[in-house]
């Protein structure tokens, strides 16, 4: 049972909302912009409608597996991996060669039922991080760093949680250098 929520949540996770939303628009993302398969390029690319839709459908993918996992009363450490599980079939998504989004929306879907109280402060720390660097990349690294430290003290599986937020982080890597590079540099 186990096993297939699992792969399940992977399958859920490569189920990318932008190229649908790209795809009644007639637009393949993949060639626009960044190219990537995210609600960022979306927006850019299709508009602030297409932004908002592509987040909340990435992000529902991370909250439906926490949801499912827990109504089904699974071990938190199953559905632990299952967030990772989600996570990689957005990053990864077999049917695209592995290129898919960054995750952003997807773990934040996940950490909101996750641990709600932990969320709290995920927001808390962006927030804070926003008023200093003014970089949503740099205050949302900022937030999962906070949340992944609290988590993994807090639960035993924090540190599988933690290790879906890294996959995210590095995933944004390149835009966190170019950042850190272009403040810098100002």
């Amino acid at each position: 049972m186990i096993y297939l929520y699992v792969m399940a949540s992977y399958f859920l996770g490569s189920v990318l909302t932008a190229a649908l939303v790209a795809k009644l628009k007639g637009v393949n993302l993949q060639n626009e912009n960044s190219g990537n398969l995210g609600a960022r390029n979306a927006g850019r690319t299709l508009g602030k409608s297409a932004f908002v839709i592509v987040a909340i459908g990435d992000g529902l993918k991370g909250l439906l597996v926490v949801l499912i996992g827990r109504m089904l009363e699974l071990p938190e450490l199953a559905i632990a991996l299952a967030v990772i599980a989600v996570v990689l079939g957005h990053l990864y998504p077999f049917w695209n060669k592995g290129q898919g989004g960054k995750g952003v929306a997807t773990i934040i879907g996940a950490m909101v039922i996750f641990s709600p109280v932990h969320f709290v402060v995920f927001i808390i720390g962006f927030l804070i991080s926003m008023l200093i660097t003014k970089s949503a990349t740099l205050s949302m690294v900022s937030g999962f760093v906070i949340y992944g430290i609290l988590i993994s003290s807090q639960f035993e599986v924090g540190w599988v949680m933690s290790g879906a937020l890294l996959l995210v982080i590095w995933k944004q890597s390149k835009n966190i250098l170019e950042r850190v590079k272009s403040d810098v540099l100002e």
